[in-house]
């Protein structure tokens, strides 16, 4: 059972951003998944490894759909705070995640922040999408970025 995503008036601040489901990122995950889908099934490999490959590849899509286009696993962030470099992402089951972020590409089609949680040493990526929250914040998260506050 997910409960309610944390609002943004709950959260607090001009720095916090509320990220929705994104059509874009489906539509980019199917189109890569079925490319190398496609690309498996031309290689000379017998019957049986090209049908597990595709099997993991449908395994893959299916989870990247749930944790990256659609927002609907536990652990996906529906919400960003961002403090200078400091970063807080909230998930769907209500979880908070501190740490730092570095920007590793930030364009009008797509933003990519690596997240390093603190006391982890492995990064966590949030994909953004300009469908994936109102068009002026994410305006306003891209010149964040850009300028740093």
């Amino acid at each position: 059972m997910s409960q309610a995503c944390p609002s943004v008036a709950e959260i607090g601040g001009p720095t916090v951003f509320k990220l929705y489901p994104s059509r874009i990122c489906s539509v980019l995950l199917f189109a890569v998944h079925f490319l190398a889908t496609l690309i498996v099934f031309l290689l000379p490999l017998t019957v049986l490894v090209k049908a597990a490959f595709a099997v993991l590849l449908a395994g893959s899509l299916a989870y990247y759909f749930r944790r990256d286009a659609w927002l609907s696993l536990s652990s996906s962030p529906v919400a960003i705070r961002i403090e200078g470099i400091n970063i807080t992402l909230f998930s769907r089951a209500g979880s908070e995640v501190y740490g730092q972020y570095q920007v590793t590409a930030w364009t009008p089609v797509l933003t990519i922040l690596n997240v390093l949680p603190q006391g982890e040493k492995r990064t966590r990526s949030v994909v953004i999408f300009p469908d994936s929250m109102d068009t002026e914040r994410f305006r306003e998260l891209r010149m964040l970025l850009k300028w740093g506050g």
